[in-house]
């Protein structure tokens, strides 16, 4: 479902970019062929991924490390393949992620480090009810510690005794959304996307059909409103 289009084409201009998920592979998963254009345009991009995915073993998993240990690795791997500038593993209990005030204050603690001018964030409003709690969780606390916690010293005010200064987000644009408004062509880097989410070895049997088949017929609906070959697409939010 889509209403008015707002954007389409490369991403929204943005120096400094954070992209808060819920589990490793959800960067790259909604978003790896917008990072790849952002970086490629001098962006930089940090993540932020709340929980380490642990609960995402697959049964015939050999258990000779900590399932969760490994994810992370394979996040990282991802994020350097994209060009992104680092990654801050909140580690959460991974299915048990719920809008809390003490996840409001690590959010708006990460913002108020990285001061990225645009946060990417799961939209925890979407209709779409497939949709894993832990995503609905971490969206709703990003967009709290977004507006109007993070530009407020009134909020959490020992981060600011910490270092911590107020900073203030100029826009969210929400992934996983049911309704997005903005589209940006990932064409030219659907295979530098493809690369990356192969980076996440672990979750190879979490796509029925292939990983590849779904992302690109995902990315193909994902650009059909805006006539767009392939894209991902995005709710924008303007928080000034």
């Amino acid at each position: 479902m889509t209403g008015t289009i707002r954007h389409v084409g490369a991403p929204p201009p943005a120096e400094r970019v954070l992209l808060i998920g819920a589990h490793p592979d959800d960067p790259e998963f909604f978003c790896a062929g917008t990072v790849a254009r952002w970086v490629a345009a001098g962006t930089a991009v940090h993540y932020v991924v709340v929980t380490s995915g642990d609960k995402g073993q697959p049964p015939e998993w050999p258990g000779d490390r900590p399932f969760g240990e490994l994810r992370e690795a394979e996040q990282l791997a991802a994020a350097r393949l994209l060009g992104v500038q680092g990654v801050t593993f909140l580690r959460l209990p991974d299915g048990e992620v719920f809008d809390t005030l003490a996840l409001r204050a690590q959010l708006t603690a990460e913002i108020r480090r990285f001061r990225p001018d645009l946060v990417l964030t799961h939209d925890p409003l979407t209709r779409l009810y497939r949709q894993h709690p832990d995503h609905r969780a971490v969206g709703a606390a990003a967009l709290a510690a977004a507006f109007p916690a993070s530009q407020l010293a009134t909020f959490f005010p020992e981060q600011r005794a910490a270092g911590l200064q107020p900073h203030r987000v100029r826009t969210v644009l929400l992934f996983g959304s049911d309704r997005p408004d903005t589209f940006v062509d990932i064409a030219p880097v659907l295979e530098r996307k493809l690369a990356a989410l192969r980076c996440h070895e672990s979750q190879a049997s979490a796509f029925p059909g292939g990983m590849e088949q779904r992302v690109r017929t995902r990315a193909r609906e994902a650009g059909a409103p805006a006539g767009l070959e392939f894209a991902e697409a995005f709710l924008w939010v303007d928080l000034e």
